[in-house]
């Protein structure tokens, strides 16, 4: 009896060891596929110019919506795209930030005084981009003014220079952040243990929305106020060359799709480049840009291959298994009936991971109502009630709907959007394993619409505070309006349009996507719905 035993815990554990091995080579198997694409279609004979104005055409995106940066940091090649533009970077100033103090901190320069660890804060500051951690560290050093001019060199930048509408604006240029992340590379013993912290910031967002090949180590950056949208990355990827890139957007239709496009779109041209210097003796000339971009194809589907290795191990186990059950028996006498009933078992069990692998997910039933999810989640968006929102959404931490202006004008247009809020299920909910859909219709405010009144009711309302009032009250001694007379008349001119504000009311058909996730439904916000939440202004 003991030794039946000992063969059943052996098979056991045999079982459990093949069906870890199988399952590997069931990814090893599909990874080269997944990484394949096809250079010579998308980089034979372009420069990186057309290759990014291509990038641009498929996200219908101008040039002047962003700025961009692309530095080999093994071959030393530089490619920007309006390189010295100031835009808001919202919270990649961290990583400065954060390079200031690690520096400092290692070289002794700096001492730090407080009962909990500097990295504890480096960690909130860059994982999770914690406003509250950041603002602890540059008051340290005097405040955000004092925390510019000490990292201006870490840019590459002249402090003195700079105007102080983009300093005090948290402004910087695509030039300045890969002069920050060559410095990074270059330099990392200053640095310990930022490129480590950066790689475990959003692995799902920005840059690597949907890039899981290569390893990036990234800090993100997002601000949303009325009419602009900023949404930016900046990291270093490491392909065969490891690379820096940089990318600023402001009123992108999908500035994360494009993101992360780039940053995708950048590592393969690399590993395309690597792989043509190493075939070929002789460098060639980059061809010169073309005036006209062109629409880069879209790359075909692959089929996933059948998983020949792995069923092969499988077969393998089973016969050996067969073979030495048979001996067992012959040796032990031992009924062979419950080893035959072992090995299928185990055979089974390998088979279900070669199969989850190759196929996903084969049967899923989770509980629940997708589609009281999606209610609870729009009906606590028209209500304002965000922070059940947000508990509700899977892929975003916030939306930054909960955040006030700071101005009147935009107060008010901030106000007539979010009362302006609702939706009506369109449909039933479609449920597909782990996925549902439920199709909804959402209104919301036409900030774009309603802007292009706001511009032609502005001249209006300032000839109607000209016409009442004397000449000391409107203009200065060089004969131009009063910042506060002009102030005045746009605010009255928002006053004036929201008067007939639904009439700017837009309503789309929306697939609002659900993913389940330890044991909940839980909403996954599309692009649409965020370009709708922010007035067609943003995404």
């Amino acid at each position: 009896m003991k030794v039946y035993r000992r063969i059943l815990a052996a098979l056991a554990v045999l079982t459990l060891c093949f069906s870890m091995s199988a399952s590997a080579w069931a990814a090893d198997a599909l990874e080269p596929v997944e990484a394949e694409q096809s250079d010579e279609i998308e980089f034979e004979g372009k420069s990186w110019d057309e290759i990014f104005d291509a990038l641009l055409v498929k996200f219908n995106a101008s040039r002047d919506n962003v700025c961009a940066a692309y530095v080999n940091l093994v071959s030393g090649d530089e490619y920007y795209v309006n390189p010295d533009t100031y835009m808001v970077a919202a919270s990649m100033y961290k990583l400065p930030l954060n390079m200031y103090f690690t520096d400092k901190i290692n070289s002794g320069e700096l001492e730090w005084i407080y009962s909990f660890p500097y990295e504890e804060v480096r960690d909130y500051s860059i994982i999770y981009s914690d406003n509250d951690q950041s603002m602890f560290l540059y008051d340290i050093l005097g405040g955000y003014d004092k925390f510019r001019e000490l990292t201006s060199d870490y840019m590459g930048s002249d402090y003195a220079s700079l105007d102080p509408n983009d300093s005090f604006n948290n402004k910087y240029t695509a030039r300045e952040f890969a002069n920050c992340l060559k410095l990074l590379y270059n330099e990392q013993e200053r640095f310990p243990g930022m490129i480590e912290t950066m790689q475990k910031a959003e692995p799902e967002r920005f840059f690597k929305l949907y890039e899981p090949r290569f390893k990036i180590a990234h800090k993100y950056g997002y601000y949303s106020e009325y009419a602009r949208v900023n949404m930016n990355d900046c990291g270093i990827a490491f392909t065969t060359e490891p690379i820096a890139l940089v990318m600023f957007t402001q009123n992108v239709a999908d500035p994360e799709g494009l993101l992360t496009a780039y940053a995708t779109t950048m590592c393969e041209y690399t590993e395309y480049l690597v792989a043509k210097a190493a075939a070929t003796p002789e460098p060639t000339a980059t061809p010169e840009p073309t005036p006209e971009p062109t629409a880069t194809p879209e790359p075909e589907p692959v089929e996933k291959p059948f998983p020949f290795v792995s069923i092969v191990a499988i077969a393998f186990f089973v016969v050996l298994s067969l073979v030495l059950c048979i001996s067992l028996c012959v040796k032990y006498r031992i009924k062979f009936f419950w080893l035959l009933i072992a090995i299928i078992i185990s055979a089974a069990a390998m088979l279900m991971c070669v199969i989850g692998m190759h196929s996903g997910t084969v049967y899923a039933k989770p509980s629940g109502d997708p589609q009281q999810t999606a209610q609870e989640f729009m009906d606590s968006i028209c209500s304002g009630n965000y922070d059940r929102a947000y508990e509700l959404l899977r892929d975003y931490s916030d939306l930054g709907l909960e955040k006030q202006p700071s101005t009147t004008a935009a107060q008010k247009v901030h106000d007539a959007l979010h009362q302006s809020f609702s939706f009506e299920l369109a449909g039933e909910c479609s449920v597909d394993k782990l996925i549902a859909k439920q199709p909804i219709t959402f209104s919301y405010l036409d900030l774009t619409a309603m802007e292009a009144a706001i511009v032609e009711e502005t001249p209006k309302q300032l000839k109607l505070i000209v016409e009442s009032r004397s000449m000391n009250e409107i203009y200065d001694a060089n004969r131009n309006y009063l910042p506060e007379v002009t102030d005045e008349a746009y605010l009255n001119a928002i006053t004036a349009v929201l008067n007939n504000a639904e009439s700017f009311y837009k309503s789309i058909n929306l697939q609002l996507e659900l993913d389940y996730v330890d044991g909940e439904w839980q909403v996954l916000a599309s692009p649409a719905l965020l370009r709708a939440l922010n007035g067609g202004a943003g995404y």
